[in-house]
């Protein structure tokens, strides 16, 4: 039996129509319009038959064109593409024996070549399915059979009194029953991949869906005509059969968009089952085998088939959702995880439309062992998850925000083409300005950033999140919050990697050094102590500043392991000049991590005794930025410390978190103001009358005064014209070895003893 000539067009929906398929829709609108002018009149093998089947290759090139762009869809495409050509030349077959007026054989080879149509629409579909469900598509299998055998039970029932008086050979009634068994099984696939897949899956398969159904719809009628003998050939029944293709090439053409697929709930599986089975219920009851074996038997095998599924679905279907949700969320948080980064992240470097900006921001909390090592690991968890919180209610969703593991998040957003970058990406760090409120204490966290933006069809999800890496590892170095990724930064990073490989190294073979800077009474030019500066004295790169390591020392979580090799080393240095004679205070700076650290007292008492060191020769000095992460736990540290007789010292005043309440509140000795303020103190009036002011209101609050940073005579001036009590600064001398600080205080110290000073 033959098929009136048809063609399939794949358009896409107007709102997002591109140049390249304008020529898909002239054709659509050619073939329309063809049918319109031939309405009535006579039929003509010329121009129904070849000219109509001519716009077919049109179709068949545009699907061979989407395969050889080598998209996601480049294998449905191909199949897709082979059954538009077997199903043109099925029409051309047709219409050769048409011309002819030859009756075909049954089967006739416009047949074959129409099933094959259908077999390769059959292996698309599959081929979609396997690439976006992945293990679920083995379900399809008994899903579409399920759907098959309920809808041929149905489909029999409806054709039953045509088939009983239809006249031909069994042949000929099998041939005919064919077609719409095929698209029965094409609308059951569908059906199933739906179930699985869920209809906020993905738009593709619901458009798939109408298609189908669109098709469906034409077949049957087209059988049931045939099969009643009413049949008459028109635009109507032959537009159907477009509109169906139509819409199943717009399906598979259309651009691939990021979604998240919902774990199912359990009735939804259900569904298939109940349906399928009060079909089968319904035919048995209605029919029996004597009259209907046909009917029965199908009904029989469609109740079969509805209770191994749903068998299947309780213990396969709920497991694959649970599993899948849990591969692609952070257990703590709730977030999405680093597995549902790539996977999506994919999908939304593959979708971005023009004028848009694919930006990855890694964000990282800074100090955030700091709480887990103080407060518990179970108010870290609290943080984490008020942080994923705070992220979420500012990004909505196709956009992501993923916990990638411990104190890492990632936000993965769209950009409109105008759009400032950082104008994005400061307010979500200030999102961690409010205080977290875990374990009854109040915990100020900060966070460090790195932008990485795609800016090329090469990139992929991996190579962004790299290139995020760097930048905020390039914002930590030099203190600042947020960095965006530049190449030049790549260098930059593979020093820090090295570094980090080197540290256990450093610290296993004592490469840590301390120099000593003096400071000086202002009054009398006395050396009063010195300030020890850790230097590490590299194997192969030299003698490095903390500039150079102090932060990835932080970053590694190698700081108190550090603060404890410097306090060890002061307090011997200092018992070392004791025994020469040499009474020296020495000054260490404490990280915030030290002052959260309740053991801190203990264990430096413990090092003063061991080495007989006098409390009075130790001296502590913290900034005011270490007191932000917990300040009750600081102070509590500070004022163990204080009560031991230690002097405390708040250095760099004047940078950080300024605060009178601090200056009345801690425990402290001595204000030392940071070099930035005192840099241009006789040349800024403004800046001059801060330092004045600062130096009255520490004299008035019993606090001793130090300068840092003096480089000239005209400053020193200055400052001793505010009563300054002590300076520290190049003007002096810059941080000495132990042995060469010695010789300089001697130096500069006529008092001191002639006995030989230690190193």
């Amino acid at each position: 039996m033959g098929r009136k000539p048809m063609q399939m067009i794949s358009v896409r929906s107007f709102r997002s129509l591109g140049v390249s398929n304008l020529w898909l829709v002239g054709n659509a609108v050619f073939f329309a319009a063809f049918l319109a002018v031939r309405y009535r009149a006579p039929a003509s093998s010329l121009w129904d038959g070849w000219v109509a089947n001519s716009s077919m290759l049109i179709p068949v090139v545009a699907c061979f064109a989407v395969a050889i762009r080598r998209g996601p869809r480049r294998v449905a495409a191909l199949w897709l593409g082979a059954g538009m050509l077997s199903w043109s030349a099925g029409n051309v077959i047709y219409v050769w024996w048409t011309a002819l007026q030859v009756h075909p054989p049954v089967p006739a080879p416009s047949d074959l070549a129409y099933f094959g149509f259908y077999l390769c629409v059959i292996a698309a579909l599959v081929s979609l399915a396997r690439r976006e469900l992945g293990a679920s598509s083995r379900t399809l299998w008994l899903d579409g059979a399920l759907g098959a055998a309920g809808a041929a039970t149905i489909m029999t029932v409806a054709l039953r009194s045509a088939i009983t008086g239809l006249i031909g050979t069994p042949k000929d009634i099998l041939v005919s029953l064919a077609y719409p068994l095929f698209d029965v099984i094409l609308l059951a696939m569908v059906c199933g991949f739906l179930a699985v897949r869920g209809v906020r899956g993905g738009s593709m398969w619901v458009w798939i869906g109408i298609g189908t159904v669109v098709f469906v719809a034409a077949d049957v009628t087209y059988v049931t005509q045939v099969l009643s003998a009413s049949y008459v050939s028109g635009p109507v029944l032959n537009f159907t059969w477009l509109a169906g293709l139509t819409i199943l090439c717009l399906a598979i053409s259309r651009p691939e968009r990021s979604h998240h697929v919902k774990a199912r709930r359990a009735w939804v599986t259900l569904v298939a089952p109940i349906l399928a089975s009060l079909i089968g219920i319904g035919a048995l009851a209605v029919f029996d085998f004597r009259t209907a074996p046909i009917i029965v038997g199908l009904a029989s095998f469609t109740l079969v088939l509805a209770v191994a599924r749903t068998v299947v679905s309780f213990r396969q279907v709920e497991v694959l959702s649970m599993a899948r949700r849990q591969s692609l969320t952070d257990e703590l948080t709730g977030l999405g995880n680093r597995r549902e980064l790539f996977d999506a992240g994919e999908r939304h470097l593959r979708s971005v439309e023009p004028g848009e900006r694919l930006v990855l921001m890694l964000l990282d909390l800074d100090n955030f062992k700091l709480v887990n090592d103080t407060l518990g690991h179970a108010c870290g968890d609290e943080v984490l998850c008020e942080a994923a919180r705070r992220f979420s209610a500012e990004v909505r969703r196709p956009d992501l925000v993923i916990r990638l593991g411990g104190d890492e998040f990632a936000l993965l957003v769209r950009l409109a083409g105008d759009r400032d970058v950082r104008g994005f990406a400061e307010p979500l760090l200030e999102l961690l300005a409010e205080p977290f409120v875990v374990g009854g204490a109040q915990v100020r966290m900060q966070a460090s950033a790195g932008i990485a933006e795609a800016d090329g069809p090469d990139v992929t999800i991996i190579e962004l999140l790299r290139r995020a890496d760097v930048a905020m590892y390039a914002a930590k170095a030099v203190g600042q919050r947020l960095e965006s990724y530049d190449a030049v930064l790549d260098k930059a990073n593979h020093a820090r990697l090295d570094t980090i490989r080197e540290l256990s190294d450093a610290f296993r073979e004592g490469e840590f050094v301390l120099h000593y800077q003096p400071k000086i009474a202002i009054d009398t030019g006395d050396t009063l102590g010195a300030e020890a500066l850790v230097r590490w004295q590299h194997p192969t790169r030299g003698l490095l500043y903390p500039d150079a390591f102090l932060n990835i020392i932080e970053q590694s979580g190698s700081i108190g392991e550090l603060t404890q090799v410097v306090l060890e080393m002061a307090i011997r240095q200092i018992a070392a000049w004791d025994a020469a004679g040499f009474q020296m205070s020495v000054a260490v700076n404490l990280s915030a991590f030290d002052l959260l650290d309740l053991k801190l007292p203990e264990r430096v008492m413990s090092l003063l005794s061991e080495h007989s060191v006098p409390v009075e020769a130790l001296e502590l000095e913290i900034t005011e930025s270490v007191l932000m992460t917990d300040p009750a736990r600081a102070c509590e540290v500070l004022e163990e410390l204080h009560g031991l007789g230690l002097k405390l010292s708040v250095d760099d005043y004047g940078t950080g978190y300024s605060s009178l309440a601090y200056l009345r509140d801690l425990p402290i000795d001595e204000l030392k103001i940071d070099r930035s303020l005192i840099a241009t103190l006789s040349e800024d009036g403004r800046g001059a009358k801060i330092v004045g002011s600062t130096i009255e209101l520490a004299h008035a609050l019993n606090l001793s005064v130090l300068a840092e940073g003096v480089e000239d005579e005209s400053t020193l001036d200055t400052l001793r014209s505010f009563g300054c009590d002590s300076v520290q600064g190049f003007h002096f001398s810059r941080a000495l070895p132990a042995g060469d600080f010695a010789a300089w205080a001697r130096s500069h110290a006529p008092v001191l003893p002639a006995t030989p000073i230690a190193a």
